[in-house]
């Protein structure tokens, strides 16, 4: 015989089943949404916000990042800690101030018999100094004697050295080979040509052994094989800049070793990179 207790437990039953159905049961745990955290504890940038600031760099770049967005950022953060001038972006179109000039000029004169240098006196920034004579060192050990041919030039110099190719070759193709005023790397007192300056010098023990070791003190090919549309100068395998030596690996190993690229990269994401450093670093180009 149906009771009064069964059936009000039968119907109880009936709404609890219902509820659980609906969703509405006992609160049961709930996932939390995957937070895209920072990427380096060094800089608060998610890797969204990373692939976003190296989106204006070329391909293999973003993919390398993409790979190793830490040992990216790590050295970013040495060389966006390092003066200024040594990453500052100097070409056809970011020319430097006509009353530019390094404050920390020193003569090679200074480190003779640790350098050569081809004529004249020559004129370094000394920030260089003592990873060139490293070098130096370095090569001769190995056999190989660096010869300086070019160094420090003033605006004044670079116009006059400038307004005589043009004289002989034509602006156009002048331009090709030779900076206009303010618009050379030599201004900075940072960036030398190595003797002989011919392309030959690329198949020269000097020419070999930089190609191969200079990174290794901070030096950088500026204007390589191949990229004449991107420096918007010819191959010169006599022409380094010195950078720094994060700067240098962070070239080597994050821009396939151009220059330019890297430079561009840091001229129009630098401030943003240091804006999303946790803690304050360099004092921006």
């Amino acid at each position: 015989m149906t009771t009064v207790r069964s059936v009000l437990l039968a119907s109880a039953g009936v709404v609890l089943l219902a509820l659980l159905l609906a969703g509405c049961g006992p609160e049961r745990a709930t996932a939390t949404p995957a937070v895209d955290a920072s990427v380096h504890q060094e800089f608060s940038l998610t890797h969204d916000e990373l692939a976003d600031l190296v989106s204006v760099t070329p391909a293999p770049t973003r993919s390398r990042v993409a790979e190793d967005p830490g040992g990216f950022l790590s050295l970013v953060r040495d060389v966006l800690a390092a003066p200024a001038e040594l990453i500052v972006l100097v070409d056809k179109n970011n020319p430097l101030p006509a009353t530019y000039a390094p404050d920390d000029l020193v003569p090679l004169s200074e480190f003779a018999g640790r350098i050569g240098y081809a004529v004249g006196e020559r004129e370094i920034s000394r920030i260089i100094a003592a990873d060139l004579i490293d070098m130096a060192a370095a090569a001769r050990r190995e056999g190989v004697e660096l010869i300086v041919q070019s160094a420090y030039r003033s605006y004044e110099y670079q116009a006059q050295l400038f307004t005589a190719y043009a004289a002989r070759h034509g602006e156009v193709a002048a331009s090709m080979f030779s900076a206009r005023p303010g618009r050379s790397q030599h201004q900075l007192g940072t960036a030398v040509d190595f003797a002989p300056i011919a392309r030959e010098f690329a198949d020269m023990p000097a020419g070999r052994w930089l190609a191969e070791h200079a990174w290794r003190f901070g030096f950088s090919l500026s204007y390589p094989e191949g990229y004449e549309e991107v420096t918007g100068y010819i191959y010169e395998p006599w022409h380094f800049r010195y950078v720094g030596r994060a700067a240098a690996r962070l070239e080597r190993e994050f821009f396939a070793g151009v220059q330019q690229h890297m430079l561009e990269f840091l001229h129009a994401r630098g401030d943003l990179l240091r804006d999303a450093a946790t803690a304050r670093i360099g004092n921006g180009a």
